[in-house]
């Protein structure tokens, strides 16, 4: 048993120190579970059709599944869309914290990209606030490959955080007509299968690794 919990605390530490998590964000919003769990189809980025948003529960993660097409399907292009929240968001004040993170796993044969985004601000009156569209930046998956985004709010100098309107994180791709000309490529149409779940919380995965020092000084 005490060889076990030591396997543990140490696979937590190392993974937690393999994170690309950005250093400047000291107080990060990640979704929990349920909110992760929330999340659905916001909308289609340009020449871009989809189906419908499936979700499951896959342990500390929910897995995401959605076909998607570029054009007529006939074609080779850019697709894109967003995964969000209906009206009213379910996260609407981020003004305690200063960043938002997501991490990402591909369990799908193809690539595909992956960004994330929130919107702060109202477009109706009152107040008549601007909406305001923030968003990381694309980062492409490969098969098998997990990653950690993150935004700096203070780095893209986000306004008016205690007026969300929306967050989430987007899907896009490279669709191929022929997708055995370029192997990475998902086929148009396709579909992704991303598993989203929220980071890990810096005290947890120092506990487990001072946990797994003790053991190691017991023994």
């Amino acid at each position: 048993m005490r060889k076990l919990l030591l396997v543990l605390f140490s696979a937590g530490l190392t993974l937690f120190l393999s994170l690309p998590v950005d250093a400047s964000i000291v107080n990060p919003f990640s979704p929990s579970l349920s909110q992760i769990q929330g999340m659905g189809f916001a909308w289609n980025g340009a020449n871009t059709t989809t189906g419908p948003v499936n979700k499951s529960n896959v342990g500390t993660a929910i897995r995401f599944e959605c076909e998607m097409q570029y054009g007529d399907g006939l074609s080779d292009g850019w697709a894109s869309m967003g995964v969000g929240y209906p009206w009213p968001p379910l996260i609407s004040d981020l003004s305690a914290y200063d960043g938002y993170m997501l991490s990402f796993l591909n369990t799908n044969q193809s690539s595909w990209f992956v960004n994330i985004y929130f919107n702060t601000g109202w477009t109706d009156v009152p107040p008549g606030e601007p909406d305001n569209f923030y968003q990381n930046g694309w980062v492409e998956l490969l098969p098998g490959v997990a990653t950690t985004l993150s935004i700096d709010f203070s780095a893209v100098g986000a306004i008016n955080l205690n007026h969300v309107t929306n967050i989430g994180f987007i899907v896009g791709a490279n669709m191929d007509e022929y997708p055995y000309y370029s192997p990475n490529n998902p086929s148009n149409p396709d579909a992704y299968h991303i598993d989203v779940s929220q980071i890990p919380e810096p005290v947890t995965f120092a506990l487990l690794g001072l946990g797994a020092l003790a053991f190691r000084r017991r023994k």
